[in-house]
């Protein structure tokens, strides 16, 4: 069963170890978390199918009642989030398929893969927007570009230049991690700072999902999710014997 945007946030919400310890009692490390162990389980089935929506904030404007606009992405028709792209399927539910902006199309992406993940050719014509969410994701709807709207959208302009250098950093990462087993949060961490300098990622960090606890990392260590918006590259633990994750 896919999961609306209120029930998403409240499972991020109850997966937080911490929320009966403060008020609100929201750990957005583990909210990320969460979102990215759901998105790596997603790219790593066979269907490559995600039933969980990630949370939508539209954001609100208008004097009047019913006088409404969204910001979608940055506003110009660039998403925040480019590391994946959500194929709508309907009510059999959507499909996360991870993407490289600085290669491919995200219509061309779900295009080709509809008949694996919903079972049916692809409709006749398809359309890339970014939706109103926090994350700003690209998604690709059935229709043209009047799709867009109806979702409280805009469409998909391509990416950005710091985009394309992320996508040839996320490839350089894999190349470099192919023949690793396990790597420690050390020298994950120090590969990935030698990786953001060469492909001009300035301002870029990287951060360890951990808790109020401080509990003790294993020794394995994986990407887990990129906040593109405060240009960070979360590493989170992986099993010794997991494949690792290239988010």
């Amino acid at each position: 069963m896919m999961l609306g945007d209120d029930e998403f946030e409240r499972v991020v919400r109850d997966a937080d170890p911490l929320r009966d310890r403060a008020p609100g009692g929201f750990d957005e490390q583990a909210a990320v978390a969460t979102l990215g162990r759901a998105r790596r389980q997603a790219r790593r089935s066979r269907a490559r199918r995600l039933m969980v929506v990630p949370v939508v904030a539209l954001a609100v404007a208008g004097a009047t009642a019913g006088t409404y606009r969204w910001i979608a992405g940055d506003g110009q028709g660039h998403a925040i989030d480019t590391t994946s792209v959500t194929c709508v399927g309907g009510v059999g539910g959507d499909a996360i398929i991870g993407f490289d902006a600085a290669m491919e199309d995200p219509v061309i992406l779900c295009k080709g893969g509809w008949k694996d993940m919903f079972g049916s050719p692809p409709p006749p014509r398809l359309t890339a927007c970014v939706d109103s969410s926090r994350q700003g994701s690209v998604k690709v709807y059935e229709g043209g570009r009047e799709q867009c709207a109806r979702h409280r959208s805009d469409p998909y302009g391509g990416p950005t230049a710091e985009q394309r250098h992320l996508a040839l950093f996320r490839a350089d990462l894999k190349a470099r991690f192919a023949d690793r087993g396990c790597t420690s949060f050390p020298a994950t961490a120090a590969l990935v700072k030698e990786l953001l300098a060469k492909h001009d990622l300035a301002g870029w960090t990287t951060r360890q999902f951990q808790t109020a606890d401080k509990e003790k990392p294993g020794p394995c260590a994986e990407i887990s999710y990129y906040d593109q918006t405060r240009k960070t590259v979360w590493l989170g633990d992986r099993d010794p014997g997991a494949d690792i994750n290239y988010v």
